[in-house]
């Protein structure tokens, strides 16, 4: 039963992310009615089924017939793994499964926004720090020490480099969200997943390079971290453990 009310809320609330992304972007406000990108009209409630809407409508609009994008279900669908995920590895701790599902949902934001407009917003990165050093401080999952050399290291990382290349390797957002990954993960739980998200971003640059594209094409940064971030966070001190086997 926890598993089956995890994957609908995770169904409803992905839902709810494609319209943060998209009202966020567009600067308009969360509230009022869905309305279509191309014929404005307001949606039906019907036409608004998580995941099953889009297929029945064969990703068209009722009434203009547009095409929704592709991004709708692929959202929800990700949400829902990731908060089935959560809740296997976490039930029955619902404090620490609060925290994963809360903070793994602003990093599916951070994650959603990089990869289709290429910026990291304070808006989603501030919140996401305070509610990390609230979560963890509160309920003791990391210790106050381990947040700040996390923050320092992960985000003094990232602002070396800016500053180093005046700005042209990476963005300020980048800076805010290692400092946000330190604060959710620690120290060495945020250095794993620093690692994690070069080592994808290096794969996913050298398959462009073989497909014959430029590395102007790449997939922005920020996505590849906040996927090292969820890793780190769910597996983090496993991948740890495992790897420090091998010299113990």
């Amino acid at each position: 039963m926890v598993i089956v009310f995890a994957a609908l809320f995770g169904l409803a609330i992905g839902s709810f992310l494609n319209v943060v992304v998209f009202r966020t972007h567009a600067d308009i406000p969360l509230t009022g009615r869905s309305k279509c990108l191309i014929c404005e009209q307001p949606i039906s409630w019907f036409d608004l089924v998580p995941v099953l809407s889009f297929f029945l409508l064969r990703g068209r609009c009722r009434r203009c017939k547009g095409a929704i994008n592709w991004q709708y279900p692929l959202v929800e669908v990700a949400t829902t793994l990731l908060v089935v995920l959560i809740a296997w590895q976490t039930w029955p701790d619902v404090s620490l499964l609060l925290r994963d599902v809360i903070l793994g949902i602003f990093l599916i934001i951070i994650f959603v926004y990089d990869l289709k407009y290429g910026y990291i917003l304070d808006r989603f990165t501030v919140p996401g720090m305070i509610l990390a050093v609230v979560f963890n401080f509160a309920l003791g999952i990391v210790s106050v020490e381990s947040m700040a050399l996390g923050a320092f290291v992960v985000g003094g990382f990232f602002a070396l480099q800016y500053f180093v290349s005046k700005g042209k390797w990476i963005g300020g957002g980048d800076i805010r969200l290692g400092v946000m990954m330190g604060l959710i993960l620690g120290l060495w739980p945020g250095v794993l997943a620093l690692f994690i998200g070069y080592v994808l971003g290096a794969v996913v640059a050298v398959g462009l390079l073989v497909r014959g594209r430029t590395l102007k094409s790449a997939v922005p940064f920020g996505t590849f971290l906040t996927v090292g971030t969820v890793a780190a966070m769910l597996w983090g001190e496993k991948i740890i453990d495992w790897y420090l086997g091998y010299f113990l």
